[in-house]
């Protein structure tokens, strides 16, 4: 069977890089200059994945006002540059210029600012591939996820129904179903199998290839 989709779109943490060492770095060195003991892996992979000021406020516990001061620290340490200490997926530039070179539309869709997300393509040499790069504002700590999803889409220029959504986190699944696009949830990223049916994933990947599977083959999960 033939491709039913016209774009593709990725969320970034967890889905098209392993971004674990950088954002880890940034958010320890906020919390230990506002006095709060410093995160491991476990509490690490609860706080990867919302927009930042919920993490900082619901699972660390901070007011509004020092969530902000939070993301304030962790902006200037990611901006001076631990937002280039990534892992990129294995397999997924080469399913990236596929797709490409097959006339998909490629975009970006996370609640990151775009102004890192810019940063970061440019850096790798990969900003070309994508017709769209949806992220948040510096100001602005509320954007939904059906909104950065149906930015992307309309940048790309296509219709929500034949746009997949790939995330790893329930947010990701939950925007595209608000959005009215189709999604699939990521296992090598930072959430879980039961986080991401429950949240209505169509699809689940194990990996890159079994994306290039649902893309190429529309094969449910």
């Amino acid at each position: 069977m033939g491709a039913r989709f016209d774009a593709v779109l990725l969320d970034f943490d967890g889905t098209f890089a392993d971004t674990s060492e950088g954002v880890l770095a940034s958010a320890n060195t906020a919390l230990e200059e506002l006095g709060y003991p410093t995160m491991g892996l476990p509490e690490f992979r609860k706080f990867l994945g919302p927009p930042l000021e919920e993490s900082f406020h619901r699972f660390l516990g901070m007011d509004r006002d020092t969530a902000r001061r939070a993301i304030d620290i962790y902006r200037r340490e990611y901006r001076a540059g631990n937002c280039l200490r990534l892992r990129i997926y294995d397999g997924l530039p080469a399913l990236l210029l596929r797709l490409r070179t097959e006339g998909f539309q490629l975009g970006i869709a996370s609640a990151k600012p775009t102004v890192f997300l810019e940063r970061i393509l440019a850096g790798l040499g990969m900003r070309d591939l994508f017709a769209a790069v949806s992220g948040v504002a510096l100001d602005r700590l509320d954007t939904g996820k059906a909104d950065l999803i149906a930015a992307a889409a309309r940048d790309c220029g296509t219709a929500l129904p034949q746009t997949l959504m790939v995330g790893d986190r329930r947010f990701d699944m939950e925007g595209a179903k608000a959005a009215g696009a189709p999604c699939a949830g990521a296992l090598f990223g930072f959430g879980s199998r039961e986080e991401l049916l429950a949240a209505g994933a169509d699809y689940l990947i194990e990996d890159i290839a079994a994306l290039e599977r649902v893309i190429f083959g529309c094969a449910r999960s």
